[in-house]
Order: structure tokens, then C-alpha cells, then sequence
């Protein structure tokens, strides 16, 4: 059955990790298409003893043939430096588009994609999205991505530039100056649009 709300799921996944937390200074980025800013990103990093908490909200509106207000977060939790828990959301109009969650038993990680595809991914993840904003995956072949439950191909194709390959042609270029993230290029069929660090 679909989670009746995000703010229940968020809580079952990741109330552990909510107590007592040292909250790192937040990141902020503009989302632009073409020569306007159509909306804001939030990310956040909290780090409580063995665990390491990342969210990330986004809002923007933009027209294509009419106008469309776009709500998503994306919110993972680390323990002792692998994935235990994770969700994406994305509301397009007030109406949910996509939603995914999967949450660590034992060996086995427990996954959920909009609107019935349930599975188990077997195996470690160390790096996902949400890390890809605190820190540069140097070396990294391969990004756990919370909005699939599934690894997808990763690879450099310049000095601190990197390329994320989505399902459906979909990519994702990542450019970092001193380690530090400072623009995604959001590459889709009819347009693209920029993360860009304030």
C-alpha cells in the first residue's frame, strides 16, 4: 500500500536519526532555465553519532504548454557510512508523480516504486545523489540514485565534471570546483535546466 503522506514516512524512516543531530550549514541552489530562475533547492547534512541524515527540497515553477509547480524532496540516512534508508518524492500540480522509499533489514534493503513495483536490493550502497551534494565521488563508476532504487553508470568526462546516466536517456552532469558542488546540468528530451550554488 502507498505511504498516506510523506511527513508519516519520513518519520517511520528516519525519527532514530532526529534526536539530539548537529545540523552542517545548509546548501542552497538555484534552478534555472534558460535566463530564468524558476525555482530554489535545499540541501541539508545532519550527522548524529554513527548516522548521516541528507535531505533535499525542491520547488520551481515553469510552462511548457501550460503552467506546472513541481515539489520534490529526497531524503537518506547512512549508517556507519552505508545506505539505510532512503525516499524521493515528487509532487507535479499538488498530485504525486513519482515516489520510491527503501529501508535496510538485515542484509536486504526493502524497496517501493509509484505505484506497485516492490523488490529487494541485495548488496552495499555507499554512494547515492544526496552524498554527490556534500562530497565529490572521485574514482566512483557507479551512483545508487533514490528516485530508481537501482545503481546507474557514472563516469568523469572532465576535470571535476562528471556525468550521471539516468533511465530513459535521461543525464545528469555534476561539476565541482575545491570539492565543492557547484552546478548540476539536468539534460531531458525538450530542455535543460541548471542547478546552480548561490
Amino acid at each position: 500500500m502507498h505511504p498516506p503522506c510523506l511527513r508519516q514516512l519520513l518519520g517511520c524512516l528516519f525519527l532514530p536519526l532526529l534526536v539530539g543531530i548537529s545540523t552542517a550549514q545548509p546548501l542552497h541552489f538555484n534552478i534555472v532555465k534558460g535566463s530564468d530562475v524558476i525555482g530554489t533547492i535545499v540541501a541539508e547534512r545532519n550527522v548524529h553519532g554513527d548516522g548521516t541524515f541528507y535531505s533535499m527540497v525542491s520547488n520551481s515553477e515553469f510552462s511548457l504548454v501550460w503552467s506546472n509547480t513541481v515539489q520534490s524532496t529526497t531524503a537518506t540516512t547512512y549508517i556507519n557510512g552505508i545506505l539505510h534508508s532512503c525516499g524521493a518524492f515528487m509532487h507535479v500540480n499538488k498530485s504525486m508523480r513519482d515516489s520510491s522509499n527503501m529501508v535496510r533489514i538485515g542484509d536486504q534493503a526493502h524497496c517501493y516504486i509509484h505505484p506497485n513495483k516492490r523488490f529487494i536490493h541485495s548488496g552495499v550502497v555507499e554512494w547515492t545523489t544526496a552524498r554527490m551534494y556534500y562530497e565529490e565521488p572521485i574514482g566512483q563508476t557507479r551512483i545508487f540514485v533514490e528516485s530508481e532504487m537501482a545503481f546507474r553508470r557514472f563516469e568523469a568526462i572532465g576535470a571535476n565534471i562528471y556525468r550521471l546516466h539516468l533511465s530513459d536517456g535521461k543525464l545528469n552532469e555534476y561539476t565541482y570546483r575545491r570539492g565543492e558542488l557547484q552546478e548540476v546540468k539536468v539534460i531531458r528530451t525538450f530542455f535543460d535546466l541548471y542547478f546552480k550554488r548561490v
